[in-house]
C-alpha cells in the first residue's frame, strides 16, 4: 500500500468498477468454496504500465492497468483474477515460505560441513554462492512453475463456475507470446524463469479447457455463442502476417529502416493494426 499509494485509482474511476465487478461475480459464483467465503477481498487498481496483477494472502486483490490494456475482454480478465484468486486460496505464499526455511536448513548443514572439512572463508562463500544457485534453479525456479500451474488449472475452474467463456484463457498467453515476438524481446528458457513460457501456458490451458467446459456445464450457465476466440485468434494472425508480406513486397525500402531482432513490416503493420484489432480498451470502463 506504501509502494503504490500514489498511483491508486479511486473507487469511482471506471477502470476499478470493471475490475470491481469482474472480481464480485467471481467471488459469488465461488462462495461454496471456504477460503474464498472466509476472506475479506480488497480490490486496489494501480495505474502502472506494468503487466501485472497479484492477491496477498489476506485478500487484497492488486491489478495494474497494463494489464487492462492486454486483455482482449472481461472473460480473459476473468480467468487471469481468477487465477490470482486461486493464488491466495491454495495458500501458495504459504507453501514458497515453507520451502525457504527448509532449504535454508539444509543449506546450512551444507556449509557447516565443508567448513569442518576445510575451514576456509573463500570456500565457504563459494560453497554458499554454489548452494544459493543450486537452490535456485533446481527448487525455487521449478517449484514456482509449478504452482503458477496449478494456479492455472485451478482458476480456470473458478472461471468456469462464474459462466466465463474459458476457451479465451489461452488467447490471453498467445496474444503475450505474440506481442513478445512483435517488440523483439529475446525469450528466454523456460527453466530460467519462475513462471511456465507464454507458449506452453497457453497449450497448458487448452489442455484444460475441455474439463473447464464440463464444470461450466454443470453450473448450468447459458450456452457458449459465436465462434471459439481461440480460432478467431489464429485467423487474425494468419490475415496479418500476410498482409505484412505484401506490405513487405510493396515496400522492400521499409527493410533499411527495421531495427534488429524484428521481422521487416511486422513492426509498423501489426503495431497500428492487428494489435489494435485485438485488445480491448477496459481504460474506458467497458466490461
Amino acid at each position: 500500500m506504501e509502494e503504490f499509494k500514489d498511483d491508486m485509482l479511486p473507487e469511482k474511476d471506471g477502470r476499478y468498477l470493471a475490475v470491481k465487478e469482474v472480481v464480485y461475480h467471481l467471488i459469488e459464483c465461488n462462495k461454496d468454496i471456504p477460503g474464498i467465503s472466509e476472506i475479506n477481498w480488497i480490490i486496489h487498481v494501480v495505474d502502472s504500465p506494468d503487466i501485472n496483477a497479484f492477491v496477498l494472502p489476506n485478500g487484497q486483490v492488486f491489478i495494474f492497468t497494463g494489464l487492462l490494456n492486454s486483455v482482449n475482454d472481461t472473460h480473459q480478465l476473468s480467468f487471469l483474477l481468477g487465477h490470482e484468486i486461486a493464488h491466495a486460496v491454495l495458500g501458495h505464499a504459504a507453501e514458497k515460505a515453507s520451502l525457504v526455511h527448509l532449504l535454508d536448513f539444509l543449506g546450512m548443514i551444507f556449509l557447516t560441513m565443508i567448513w569442518a572439512i576445510c575451514p576456509r572463508d573463500s570456500l565457504a562463500l563459494l560453497g554458499q554462492w554454489i548452494q544459493s544457485k543450486l537452490q535456485e534453479y533446481m527448487f525455487h525456479r521449478p517449484y514456482g512453475r509449478t504452482l503458477e500451474a496449478e494456479a492455472d488449472k485451478i482458476g480456470l475452474q473458478l472461471a468456469a463456475k462464474a459462466c466465463v467463456d474459458v476457451r479465451a484463457s489461452s488467447v490471453f498467453w498467445q496474444q503475450m507470446d505474440f506481442a513478445d515476438s512483435l517488440h523483439g524481446h529475446p525469450k528466454l528458457p523456460e527453466w530460467l524463469s519462475t513462471h511456465p513460457s507464454h507458449g506452453n501456458r497457453a497449450e497448458y490451458l487448452d489442455r484444460l479447457i475441455p474439463q473447464a467446459l464440463e464444470v461450466r456445464e454443470r453450473c448450468n450457465c447459458p450456452p457458449l455463442s459465436g465462434p471459439d476466440p481461440r480460432l478467431l485468434f489464429k485467423l487474425s494472425m494468419k490475415h496479418f502476417l500476410e498482409e505484412s508480406e505484401k506490405e513487405d513486397l510493396s515496400s522492400p525500402s521499409d527493410e533499411a529502416t527495421e531495427r534488429p531482432g524484428t521481422k521487416p513490416g511486422l513492426r509498423g503493420l501489426l503495431a497500428s493494426s492487428c494489435l489494435a484489432s485485438i485488445q480491448v480498451n477496459i481504460s474506458s470502463g467497458t466490461t
